[in-house]
């Protein structure tokens, strides 16, 4: 894996990243910059079937991950989690909330 991973944190009682909200919740990492451990655990997170990589969160106002990279091929792909748990640590660490 190579090229940079987009994350989003989306939802929450603020509404994150959402089309009406103010706050955008992201961050850029390059994925050369991750562990090898780290870099598979997202390699994990798209190796799953295009119609399981997304979801609502279980939790009432709970945030929404959505990590987006470049595939070998040039083709965008995208994944969307429910739980903070299944975000790699190093990708939240790079997460910043910014005003739009």
């Amino acid at each position: 894996m190579s090229g940079e991973l987009h994350i989003e944190r989306l939802g929450g009682l603020a509404g994150m990243g959402l089309p009406a909200s103010h706050l955008r919740s992201e961050g850029r990492l390059a994925a050369d910059a991750l562990s090898d451990a780290d870099r598979a655990a997202v390699d994990r997170l798209f190796a799953r079937p295009p119609a399981t990589r997304s979801a609502a969160s279980p939790v009432r106002d709970g945030f929404r991950y959505r990590i987006t990279r470049t595939s070998a091929t040039g083709v965008p792909e995208m994944v969307e989690l429910a739980a903070e748990s299944q975000v790699p640590q190093a990708l939240l660490d790079c997460i910043q909330d910014t005003l739009r």
